[in-house]
């Protein structure tokens, strides 16, 4: 890439740089997206420093930067090479496009102005410029700008919805209905129609037309499901319906119990206090749309215009810390903790959202390694309110994380003593305070705790695979054990680690060529896994297959097989198996199986 870059000197103008660009972008690309570490070191080096200053040179940065998932950067490598081609569209684009990503929206609108001069229907340009106009108080221009903007991609959806919002505050309601009913068309867009034509017609005053509205958005399927509870509870209260919306909550909370925004909402109702209505302008209506399609698109593929909705919805309501919440959340899914906390941060302390925020910050901290900083802030935030369990539950599961198993019990021992009676839905903590047993060899403890979450979740795959691969691999309730894993697998029949569970149990049991069978399938779904790779080692060889049992054991310690496994490992390699194991020999479990 230095070698292209050189032979480029003296610049010619910027369009020819660019297009000599795309003949080199697929190979860099490429590189971009190598896992080893050698590339991926040159592409960060690349992403960090342009070469030689040119345009060219922060162009190709800018692309790396952005394929690296750091925007901040690109954005800044992008406004550079667009300064030396000033009209070049393409660079306005991915300009434009990076700096309202990273929330500098300023410059994204002097940019967003300079586009539309070119192509009148650029979606992104028409859509800031919209915003902008309702930020200033001007929907008649917001107007022009969504009516002009093209409705490819994702303007299908968000289009209807802006627009309507824009009719509604300009008492325009029949129109507004009607325009959201363009998203009658295509079923993935039901949530959305229906539940701004709550929101709407709540705003307009419709009661009858919103109640059936907030109904017909619970009973699809919206996703961020407590918004729509949140606001359909506040609707029926406003509407002198308290005892439903009281109802509502506590069904709510019912399923997804310490809810922060539920619990505030229904608290609020219990000492007679009004939820005021979620939309009281224009503004907050397009907010609240530009919130619900960030919603829809924070995979992977859809991260930075999430974030882009996050920026402009905050553009249009400082206050919506919904849009905060999201903006971190895609950023700890870019693995940008360290900008994820600082959105976290602006949460202020008084925002019902302020709680989950701190656990989110903690969450972050974990993952930048800080885990002392971790367990404090979590500690503190467990003082603060003696009768709630999340601050610990978070504890307990970072602990058990870093294999600090007794630690972890003990935080489990904490929760609870705060829980007091434990009910169905505390399943999950038996089993995972059953896994922090059986990692510091209390197996008493572990199968009593295996046992009770059972009790409470017959069915529940995780459970039963890892207390019938305990029970198998101790030689305990051989026939019992093979039909609770038999279960898993029916429930999960693709989980790598289940199935393997299933071929171990088989092995166990003597059954060789029923277990190469299983233990074949678990080596397909989980490939990279070096304890699944050395159980088929052994059915291979208790099979006969004794070349395919050493290369299978080699590739296990290739893949990273545990430290303290190792030398077993390669005995096996040297003198291969002797007699079959007693089943009630007192093996353990190896690490990361049955979990």
């Amino acid at each position: 890439m230095a070698r292209i870059i050189q032979i480029c000197s003296p610049l010619p103008p910027i369009a020819a740089l660019l297009a000599a660009a795309a003949l080199v972008l697929p190979l860099l690309s490429g590189c971009a997206n190598s896992r080893s570490e050698e590339n991926a070191s040159a592409t960060a080096a690349t992403a960090r420093t342009p070469a030689h200053n040119s345009p060219l040179g922060h162009y190709l940065s800018a692309r790396l930067a952005r394929n690296e998932q750091d925007t901040a950067r690109a954005a800044d490598f992008y406004k550079v090479a667009l300064a030396a081609d000033p009209d070049n569209q393409v660079l306005l684009q991915k300009t434009m496009v990076t700096m309202l990503a990273e929330g500098r929206v300023r410059p994204a609108i002097e940019l967003a102005k300079r586009r539309i001069v070119h192509q009148d229907d650029a979606a992104m340009a028409r859509l800031i410029l919209a915003t902008d106009a309702i930020r200033t108080g001007d929907p008649s221009t917001a107007r022009r700008h969504l009516l002009r903007a093209s409705r490819a991609d994702y303007m299908s959806l968000l289009g209807p919805m802006l627009l309507a919002w824009v009719e509604a505050g300009d008492d325009q309601y029949n129109t507004a209905i009607k325009t959201i009913d363009q998203l009658s068309g295509r079923a993935v867009f039901t949530p959305f129609r229906a539940y701004h034509t709550a929101l709407i017609s709540d705003f307009a005053g419709h009661d009858e037309a919103a109640a059936a509205a907030f109904a017909e958005t619970l009973q699809s399927n919206a996703q961020r499901v407590t918004r729509v509870t949140q606001h359909y509870g506040g609707f029926l209260s406003r509407s002198g319906r308290q005892d439903q919306a009281l109802a509502l909550f506590d069904a709510f909370l019912a399923q997804n119990p310490g809810n922060p925004l539920i619990g505030h909402a229904r608290d609020q109702l219990r000492l007679g206090m009004a939820i005021p209505p979620p939309i009281n302008s224009v503004a907050e209506g397009l907010a609240e749309a530009f919130l619900s399609a960030g919603f829809a698109i924070t995979g992977a593929r859809g991260r930075e215009t999430a974030r882009i909705y996050s920026h402009l919805a905050l553009l249009l309501r400082p206050d919506l810390d919904a849009a905060r919440m999201l903006l971190a959340e895609v950023l700890e899914g870019q693995e940008r903790f360290a900008d994820a906390i600082a959105v976290y941060g602006q949460i202020a302390e008084n925002s019902s959202f302020h709680w989950n925020a701190r656990i989110r910050t903690a969450a972050n901290m974990n993952s930048l390694d800080r885990i002392d900083d971790t367990i404090a802030l979590l500690r503190s935030m467990a003082k603060e309110r003696p009768d709630d369990t999340s601050a610990l539950i978070t504890v307990a599961r970072i602990l058990r994380s870093q294999d600090r198993f007794d630690d972890a019990i003990t935080a489990f021992a904490e929760i609870f003593a705060r829980i007091g009676t434990l009910e169905p839905q505390h399943w999950s903590l038996l089993y995972e305070r059953g896994i922090a047993f059986e990692r510091s060899k209390r197996w008493a403890a572990a199968e009593a705790d295996f046992l009770k979450a059972l009790e409470f979740r017959p069915d529940e795959p995780r459970v039963l695979n890892y207390l019938g691969y305990s029970w198998i691999d101790q030689g305990l309730n051989l026939n019992r054990a093979r039909g609770m894993i038999e279960k898993a697998v029916s429930k999960r029949p693709n989980d790598g680690y289940v199935v393997d569970s299933l071929g171990w149990a088989y092995y166990r049991l003597g059954q060789y060529d029923e277990a190469v069978k299983h233990l074949e399938r678990a080596v397909e779904l989980r490939p990279q896994d070096p304890i699944i790779n050395d159980h088929l080692g052994d059915a291979y060889w208790r099979a006969g297959r004794r070349l395919e049992a050493r290369f299978q054991w080699n590739h296990a310690i290739a893949l990273g097989a545990e430290e303290e496994l190792v030398p077993g490992i390669r005995a096996k390699q040297s003198k291969g198996l002797g007699q079959p194991e007693a089943l009630d020999s007192d093996k353990r479990k190896k690490s990361g199986n049955g979990g």
